[in-house]
């Protein structure tokens, strides 16, 4: 038995009517109507938690509610899942099929094709894994409700720090920004603060939105874990997988690639690190949370794989390799508080 739960208190007070809290935003709704409009959607992946009469102070996961809650939050999660599986299909189906058709689509297609692939062999390897069981679904709810609750610093640091370096390179710093602190291959007067400043700013606004709304995922998942090393990694991994990418370049003969900007290094390390701490104490983490991290790092290969160039490919690599390391010599607090 894992303490999760037991870190989900507060303040017991009287009440009559169950309360819905929403940890990430900071505030509940209180009403029999309200839970039973969220149970009647059943998304495990919902950032709310309950509190009942018959339990006060202790917040919990729908599906870690009594019986006569929980059974109907998880046939509805089932059904959305395998909803969501069959979507899934239907998408990568039309994408190939219009690419046969067509073959002058077919290099068009071929990209909606593979991503919505890759999320439906996802969505059915987690159905397979943890969907069918109640216990295993029930054990990686729970653990999302403890990030839910201890994700918002992590949230608000990425949040701060992507809208700062947005207004800073977007609207402050003007055309000659990325001139002045992008990397490029060949650095000029030997300027190597630019494989550290490089690695936070973006070519464009498409990209920099990109990696906003990534980073906003990967800081909620990874952040609670990796506690104080959320930030030193993300900075040291960005800047170690440029430096590396510096190094390799003129082996790659790319000729078409001048320089390197973006987060996605930075982000690929926390992923990496997160995922070395589920591999080192697997009992410390719930069951198909390795497919979930996996399957945002795979994400961000095939979309550089198919967007971009060789050169940001060997970034996210490096960005993960820091990661895997930095996390090699990470303790596991999870594993700290963890009792029979």
């Amino acid at each position: 038995m894992r303490v999760w739960d037991k870190s989900l208190k507060t303040s017991a007070g009287i009440q009559e009517e169950p309360r819905i809290h929403y940890p990430i935003l900071g505030y509940y709704k209180t009403g029999t109507k309200a839970l039973e409009q969220l149970l009647q959607n059943g998304n495990p992946l919902s950032p709310v938690l309950v509190e009942i009469p018959e339990n006060p102070g202790v917040l919990a996961h729908p599906i870690n509610l009594p019986p006569a809650f929980s059974s109907v939050f998880f046939i509805n999660a089932v059904k959305n899942r395998k909803r969501m599986i069959v979507i899934s299909a239907c998408y990568t189906t039309a994408a190939i099929l219009l690419g046969l058709i067509w073959e002058s689509f077919a290099e068009l297609t071929s990209v909606p094709a593979i991503l919505t692939a890759t999320m439906f062999l996802y969505l059915s390897l987690d159905y397979y894994s943890v969907f069918r069981g109640r216990e295993d679904l029930a054990e990686r709810c729970t653990y999302y409700g403890w990030i839910f609750s201890r994700c918002r610093p992590y949230l608000i640091t990425a949040i701060v720090f992507f809208i700062a370096s947005g207004i800073t390179q977007f609207i402050l710093g003007g055309d000659d920004y990325l001139d002045q602190f992008g990397m490029y291959f060949d650095l000029p007067d030997n300027q190597y603060y630019r494989i550290l400043t490089g690695s936070l700013v973006h070519s464009q606004a498409a990209h920099y939105l990109t990696n906003f709304s990534f980073a906003i995922a990967v800081s909620a998942i990874c952040g609670p874990s990796l506690r104080m090393s959320f930030v030193p990694l993300f900075l040291i991994g960005g800047t170690v997988s440029f430096g590396m990418t510096l190094l390799i370049e003129p082996y790659l003969n790319y000729p078409d690639s001048l320089g390197l900007v973006g987060t996605s290094g930075s982000i690929a390390a926390l992923l990496g690190g997160l995922m070395v701490l589920i591999v080192k104490n697997p009992a410390s983490y719930p069951k198909g949370l390795f497919y979930t991290i996996t399957f945002f790092f795979t994400l961000g290969l095939v979309i550089c794989a198919f967007f971009d160039s060789i050169i940001s490919l060997s970034c996210h690599l490096f960005g993960a390799a820091a990661g895997l390391i930095w996390g090699l010599f990470l303790p596991d607090y999870l594993s700290s508080t963890t009792t029979d």
